[in-house]
């Protein structure tokens, strides 16, 4: 049904003028606050080294570990379209996240027929700070994915759209594993939206992903020569559900602005504000059909994550997050408008303060890297090819190798101070720096294998060698610092001298 508030035709042009006026807004941190970090490097390495990314379907390129060759299209394509540009991911970023915002308001319609319920839960997660910040993550571009695909899958399957359900399905097994829970999530949609219908009936409409299932599976362990899984060493069963725990209590306020009693305090009581008006609303007379069902969503959203090794980030919980904007959504539609938009603009509010500081570890962050960058092309050019530089950059290497200026002198290696970093190894010193190398290996096959490239991980922590091991098996290391030099600059110096003769001091 419409919702009496925004029957009127003048109501619903401002509705949507608000809407379209938010999307804009909120594609700005996408732009500003973000760059290439972490992992990111990652798949840029893979769309400058493979010459063919379709390779990805048939052939392990992340050694043993995932099997995602669709995001991995999806990098290929826009690292070469946009070089250094973070532009096109930061499109492809904003595409996703409002795209699953506006499946997240269909799902709710479909289920409630309230379009102001829809309307609520649409806004709640876009502009929710702990959801966004997975999508500011250019990597989590997978999840994205995943969620669009996944969630589009179960919306066909609950319309009677089965081959679509399927495709979708498919493509969101080929972009995340953590997709094989969608056919149990539309069992679930399918029987709070027709509860009058038999278990085997809904069972056989949704038995048509079966297939897919079987196809994806089998493909993942031929290409991957086994069920795969990450090369880090793993928690316990209660630790991983301390880490979901700990993840769920951040799901409502921005970690990144508060302290952490005062994130686990408003955390706990979101939560019980959550649970106690879910409880309240089963017992009131306006009870919907299954009023829990939004919490069932969460909860088989989140079993998957099991199967990780850790489960710390926002990105592992971008799918559960539909089902608490739509819990949150159910107790917020019958308050006041003024309830509903206090409650928009606090979280917005959050995110625009997130957004600038963000913005100041992105502008530090690219200092940073230039310098970094700089310093290799000078050595360079006095004939230098191994570096150690401390810069506080996980996967140093391969961000310094994404300047294209370097990317054809590439016969270097830079080692940076963040553990378990990747680098990309020469094929011909691929020997000289094996003692460097984490045990065991990152990732578990001992190599990412793209094109002709092989990229390691570097020693975990605890794990790294000394100095003078360093400076004997690579005596032609230049160590290098940065410091902050003159209007905010970030400039570099070569302290190899000074380090090799307090060392023998």
């Amino acid at each position: 049904m419409v919702h009496p508030a925004i029957q009127n035709p003048g109501t619903r042009r401002v509705v949507a003028a608000a809407v379209v006026a938010l999307g804009i807004v909120g594609a700005i941190p996408f732009f500003i606050a973000t760059t290439f970090i972490g992992d990111d490097h990652l798949f840029l390495a893979f769309s400058r080294y493979v010459p063919n990314p379709l390779v990805a379907f048939i052939r392990d390129q992340h050694g043993g570990e995932f099997y995602r060759p669709l995001p991995m299209q999806l990098w290929w394509v826009l690292g070469r379209l946009g070089g250094e540009s973070t532009v096109p991911f930061a499109v492809l970023a904003w595409l996703l996240h409002t795209t699953v915002a506006v499946e997240t308001g269909m799902l709710v319609l479909g289920v409630r027929g309230d379009s102001r319920k829809a309307l609520i839960a649409a806004t709640l997660f876009f502009v929710a700070p702990f959801v966004r910040e997975a999508a500011y993550w250019y990597s989590a571009s997978t999840d994205l994915l995943a969620s669009v695909l996944g969630l589009g899958a179960v919306l066909a399957l609950s319309g009677r759209r089965p081959l679509l359900g399927m495709l979708l399905f498919g493509g969101a097994c080929w972009s995340k594993e953590s997709a094989i829970v969608v056919p149990t999530l539309a069992v679930l949609i399918l029987r709070v939206r027709e509860p009058q219908t038999r278990w085997s009936v809904i069972t056989k409409r949704v038995a048509v992903t079966i297939p897919v299932m079987l196809v994806y599976l089998a493909s993942r362990t031929i290409v991957l020569h086994g069920i795969g899984g990450s090369g880090d060493e793993a928690t316990t069963f209660g630790g991983k559900c301390l880490q979901i725990g700990a993840g769920l209590i951040h799901a409502g306020p921005a970690a990144d602005l508060l302290s952490d009693p005062l994130v686990l305090t408003l955390g706990i009581a979101t939560w019980v504000a959550l649970l106690v008006g879910t409880a309240r609303l089963a017992r009131s007379e306006v009870c919907p059909p299954f009023p829990w069902a939004p919490l069932a969503w969460i909860v088989l959203a989140i079993l998957p994550l099991l199967a990780a090794p850790w489960i710390v980030g926002a990105r592992y919980f971008y799918l559960a997050a539909i089902g608490i904007a739509w819990l949150a959504a159910e107790l917020l539609a019958p308050t006041s408008i003024v309830v509903t938009v206090g409650v928009f603009a606090a979280l917005a509010g959050f995110d625009v303060a997130q957004t600038v500081v963000r913005r100041t570890d992105v502008i530090s962050y690219e200092a940073r890297l230039s310098a970094a960058r700089r310093a290799v092309a000078a050595g360079l050019d006095d004939g230098h090819t191994t570096f150690h530089i401390a810069s506080g950059i996980k996967d140093l290497d391969l961000a310094v190798k994404g300047d294209p200026h370097l990317s054809r002198r590439d016969s270097f290696v830079v080692l940076g101070d963040v553990p378990a970093s990747f680098v990309a190894l020469p094929g011909n010193r691929a020997r000289d720096f094996d003692f460097l190398l984490a045990r065991p290996h990152l990732p578990p096959s001992g190599a990412y294998l793209f094109g002709s490239r092989r990229i390691v991980g570097l020693a975990r922590r605890g794990d790294d060698p000394t100095l003078d091991e360093v400076v004997q098996r690579l005596p032609g290391i230049r160590f290098v610092r940065l410091r902050l030099g003159p209007r905010g600059r970030v400039v570099y110096r070569d302290v190899t001298d000074a380090m090799l003769n307090s060392d023998t001091e």
